[in-house]
């Protein structure tokens, strides 16, 4: 019934009373005109009453690389389209638009949404709706068989009560921080914050409270984007499509030298992911054949030698397979002793650099001249810029991390370039002797920390290690004042950053 309401209003009873009030004031125009935008068609009352009161749901989990046949049909009929989201993205439209005016949507979906870049047509859509609270588990095991990083989003039609953007409610929020609670009502009511709904940004969104909107508006307007900072000189590590070939140990590198000295040419040293630690001097015992596109690999012997061991592992698959299951690579123009990814920014290992981990529980920026390369689970920043590597392990920017980062399973971050790119960094007005001041302070304190870990991973004394970390601590807390009032922060902001990463 609801849905052929929708499709074909007919009411036999609106349609008489609204005979009678236009019978009534026939003749009379000036009437006519002065009331006729009181007076209403049956047809656009009748639907203005027809679709759900209540629509509650959860998804499938389609991931989007399963939707490639339906979205050309995505794209034509939802505004929320991108072509990188998930199915779950579709249900907010669609069960928005089956409420009646005064009806209310409640859903529980994968968290992403707020802050992924294929997010931000739905953000935006929404923005014109009126969402009334949103409940995020953040990275809590809601679902005991599946990590799903739910939330639970309630909302209503734009035009309920005929709100407007600066006339609708605000927004409840709450971020749940345990499952140990008797009552998820009770849990909510007493940790729940209002969001302006006009303060949620198309670029993701934050549940924070009107101060901390505040906050992070100041933040970002202290700084430019740090995309924009670095000049986009953010790279992914090597991805090789089969590190057991690729990637060798000690042993084997000198082997593989000591058959052809040439070899040393393509070995690199090699990080994955858990290596880098914050502020540490980088160490690891593996190392890379660097096989990049175009190679002529018969200048290597010794190397081609110990790639043909897995050349069937190695072989890409062709495009035009036909057969089962392919032993080999997946496809693509290179070669079966090339690496899978054409790393075209090579060189920019073999510059100084910042480097971190995309999975991590902190910040865990450090510092490398030692020509590493890293492993796909790795990002590099190709500026030898210790006044960065300051601001990027500062607690200011661990704040940011909390607001602005996908949360994973056991508290980690994923710092990827799509979400990082906007963090802001505050760019040094050299004519300002204050601030220069600041940004001497923090290189010389980040160097001071590049030291002083040094020495702790060096030190083998308990004793040495317990001073080395009250002086390491006194550094790292310096280098957070300084950067507080780089960015401008008073005693009540500065509270609210230590509050959230206490």
């Amino acid at each position: 019934e609801v849905f052929k309401a929708k499709k074909s209003p007919s009411n036999l009873e609106l349609k008489y009373q609204y005979q009678k009030v236009k019978n009534f004031y026939e003749g009379t125009d000036d009437l006519i005109k002065k009331l006729s935008n009181k007076v209403e068609e049956p047809e656009a009352v009748y639907a203005a009453l027809s679709g759900f009161d209540i629509i509650i749901g959860n998804p499938p989990y389609v991931r989007q690389e399963m939707l490639g046949d339906l979205k050309p049909y995505f794209q034509k009929h939802y505004a929320v389209y991108h072509g990188m989201a998930d199915l779950y993205n579709y249900f907010f439209e669609k069960g928005i638009s089956l409420l009646n005016q005064n009806g209310l949507f409640g859903i529980i979906v994968a968290n992403k949404w707020m802050r992924a870049n294929y997010g931000e047509p739905l953000r935006r859509w929404l923005k014109q709706q009126s969402v009334k609270q949103i409940i995020d588990f953040g990275d809590l095991p809601v679902f005991q068989q599946a990590t799903a990083y739910p939330c639970i989003v309630i909302a209503s039609k734009q035009t309920e009560y005929g709100a407007t953007e600066s006339s609708r409610p605000e927004t409840t929020a709450v971020t749940i921080k345990t499952l140990q609670f008797d009552s998820l009502k009770e849990y909510v009511n007493e940790n729940k914050k209002f969001v302006s709904q006009e303060k949620f940004e198309d670029s993701g969104w934050n549940l924070g409270n009107e101060t901390e909107q505040a906050l992070l508006k100041k933040l970002q307007q202290a700084g430019i984007p740090l995309g924009e900072y670095v000049k986009g000189k953010i790279y992914r590590g090597v991805l090789t499509g089969l590190n057991e070939a690729f990637v060798i140990d000690e042993t084997v590198r000198d082997i593989l030298i000591k058959e052809d000295e040439k070899s040393k040419e393509i070995i690199k040293p090699f990080l994955a992911g858990r290596d880098v630690k914050r502020y540490e001097t980088l160490k690891s015992n593996k190392y890379l054949i660097f096989a990049k596109r175009g190679i002529d690999i018969n200048q290597y012997p010794a190397i081609k030698k110990h790639l043909a061991q897995f050349k069937q592992e190695l072989m890409p698959k062709p495009k035009d397979w036909k057969g089962g299951e392919w032993k080999g690579r997946k496809s693509g123009s290179y070669l079966w002793y090339e690496m899978q990814d054409a790393i075209d920014y090579y060189e920019e290992f073999e510059k100084p650099k910042i480097i971190y981990p995309n999975i991590c529980k902190q910040p865990e920026f450090t510092y490398d001249n030692n020509n590493w390369y890293t492993n796909q689970k790795c990002f590099i920043i190709s500026l030898d810029d210790k006044y960065l590597l300051g601001i990027l392990n500062s607690r200011l920017n661990y704040f940011l991390f909390e607001k602005y980062l996908p949360k994973l399973r056991g508290g980690f971050f994923e710092p990827s370039y799509v979400f990082f790119k906007n963090f802001p960094i505050k760019k040094i007005d050299i004519n300002n002797s204050r601030e220069k001041y600041l940004y001497d302070q923090i290189i010389k304190l980040a160097d001071t920390m590049l030291q002083l870990k040094q020495q702790k991973q060096q030190a083998t004394l308990p004793a040495q290690q317990e001073q080395l970390s009250r002086h390491i601590q006194y550094a790292d807390d310096k280098i957070d004042q300084l950067v507080y009032e780089l960015y401008g922060l008073n005693e009540e902001e500065i509270k609210i950053v230590e509050e959230e990463i206490k």
